[in-house]
C-alpha cells in the first residue's frame, strides 16, 4: 500500500481503488475483548476527534480520548475520508488500549468505490473496522431480510451492507464492513451494541457525545 495520503480528487479516486483491493471481508477476530468508537465533531475549520474504548463484557468505559486538528479537506461527496482518516488514524496512534474492533461513524464497503471512511481507516490501520453511518447514499438498493426492521443494502447486485431501525421512531443506520469483518457479522456486532434508550451503537452513542461535548468546551 503507498503511504502517500492524497491530495487531490485523481489521487483520491486512486487511493480509494487500491484500498478496495486490499480489503479483506472475512471475521480475523477470535475474541472481541474491547471496542473501540471514533467520531468527529466539526467547528469552523476545527476538527475534534473523539475515541472511547470499553470492555465487550462489562460494558464500561475503560479509555477516551480526544484530540484537535485544522480541517485540512472540505466535505466531497464520497470523499469523506480525506477529511477524517487522517484523524482517526492519529488518534489510534496516541491511545494506550488499542481495540480489538473499531467502529467508525461513516460508511465501509457500503460505498461507490467500495471505500468509505470505515475501510480507509481499517486497512491503514490493519484492523477490524465497521462502519455505521446515519445518512445513505445515493447508490443504494434496498432488499428485505427475515429479520424485522432490517433490509440487505445492494451496490452492483452485491449485498455490501444493512438498513437496519431497530425503533420505528428513528432514522435508521447503515451498517457496512470496513475492513478484516464479514458483511454478516458486521449486523450481527452492532445489533448486540445497541440499548433501547440510544439512537446509535452505544459506543458510538458516547463517542458523539464525548466529541460534541469537547467541541463546546473550547
Amino acid at each position: 500500500m503507498n503511504s502517500h495520503f492524497p491530495q487531490t480528487i485523481q489521487e483520491a479516486k486512486d487511493f480509494q481503488k487500491e484500498i478496495a483491493s486490499e480489503v479483506i471481508l472475512e471475521d480475523k477476530l477470535s475474541e472481541i475483548k474491547t471496542i473501540g468508537a471514533f467520531d468527529i465533531s466539526y467547528k469552523q475549520d476545527m476538527a475534534f476527534t473523539a475515541g472511547i474504548t470499553i470492555d465487550n463484557a462489562t460494558e464500561e468505559v475503560v479509555e477516551e480520548k480526544v484530540i484537535v486538528s485544522k480541517i485540512q479537506f472540505p466535505y466531497i461527496p464520497t470523499f469523506l475520508f480525506l477529511r477524517e482518516v487522517p484523524s482517526f488514524i492519529s488518534l489510534l496512534s496516541k491511545i494506550s488500549i488499542k481495540p480489538d474492533l473499531v467502529l467508525i461513524d461513516g460508511h465501509g464497503i457500503a460505498h461507490p468505490k467500495n471505500a468509505g471512511s470505515a475501510t480507509v481507516f481499517g486497512v491503514l490501520a490493519n484492523i477490524p473496522s465497521i462502519g455505521v453511518a446515519k445518512k445513505p447514499l445515493k447508490f443504494f438498493e434496498y432488499r428485505s431480510s427475515e429479520v424485522k426492521y432490517l433490509e440487505q443494502v445492494f451496490l452492483n447486485e452485491k449485498v455490501v451492507g444493512y438498513k437496519y431501525q431497530p425503533n420505528t421512531n428513528w432514522n435508521p443506520v447503515f451498517i457496512s464492513p470496513g475492513n478484516l469483518v464479514s458483511v454478516k457479522s458486521s449486523f450481527t456486532f452492532i445489533q448486540n451494541l445497541f440499548k433501547s434508550r440510544f439512537k446509535l451503537p452505544e459506543p458510538l452513542h458516547k463517542a458523539h457525545n464525548l466529541a460534541t461535548e469537547f467541541r463546546k468546551e473550547h
